[in-house]
């Protein structure tokens, strides 16, 4: 986990890609130069084979450009494995991860995890601004929304299948599944439900279990996502 405290919110990055793992508290600090602004990052990086320890400095700039560069990738991706695969490149470049993770060693994790769930197809007619998936590979984005999220970064560092959260927000490249069913939405704004979450979430934390801005790219176990307007 990382938390930055900056300008009266708290940024934070949690790698979850190992279920069971304890995940050690991570400390953050900002750091303000007289030519620029600094972010140094420390936290456990658990991508490989053993949980290790990272310290990591960005400019203001830097991380602003990370952001907008997986806005870049969301929105010119022609699929939701070419868009996992870059996002993890990008995250190994900028030193967040340092193993080499892809779309299809994710999705045999997940596969394990979620071999003893059952879920039978959702109808195929829903409406287009509706999603129902589960066992499924998840791509999304949102601004300017409020999560609610608990049992994962909300009172214990212990990472499980006991995620539950509930989302509302804009998605500027719509809410992208694959799993049971593929399913999509447009741009616009979002009410969303996941349980089980397996992959990297990255908030702008704004309270305990409370974050405004998320991104989210994995697999989950159940997800439900209605698109309420453009």
């Amino acid at each position: 986990m990382i938390y930055i405290t900056k300008r009266g919110a708290i940024f934070c990055v949690i790698l979850l890609l190992l279920a069971g793992f304890i995940i050690s508290p991570a400390i953050g600090s900002f750091i303000k130069t007289d030519e620029s602004e600094h972010i140094t990052l420390y936290f456990w990086d658990l991508t490989g084979k053993k949980p290790l320890k990272k310290e990591i400095d960005f400019t203001d700039n830097n991380w602003n450009k990370l952001s907008a560069e997986i806005q870049e990738i969301r929105a010119t991706s022609s699929s939701i494995e070419e868009s996992l695969n870059a996002q993890f490149t990008l995250f190994k470049q900028y030193g967040l991860i340092s193993y080499g993770m892809t779309y299809q060693i994710l999705e045999e994790k997940a596969k394990k995890l979620f071999e003893s769930k059952n879920y039978r197809a959702p109808k195929k007619f829903l409406a287009d601004n509706v999603i129902i998936n589960a066992i499924c590979a998840i791509d999304f984005e949102l601004n300017n929304g409020t999560t609610f999220v608990f049992g994962l970064n909300t009172f214990i560092n212990y990472v499980g299948f006991n995620i539950v959260s509930f989302h509302k927000g804009y998605s500027y490249g719509g809410i992208n599944t694959k799993g049971l069913m593929d399913k999509s939405t447009d741009s616009g704004e979002h009410l969303g439900f996941m349980f089980g979450l397996l992959g990297y979430w990255l908030g702008t934390k704004t309270g305990t279990g409370i974050y405004s801005e998320l991104t989210v790219a994995g697999f989950t176990v159940f997800t439900t996502w209605i698109k309420l307007s453009d």
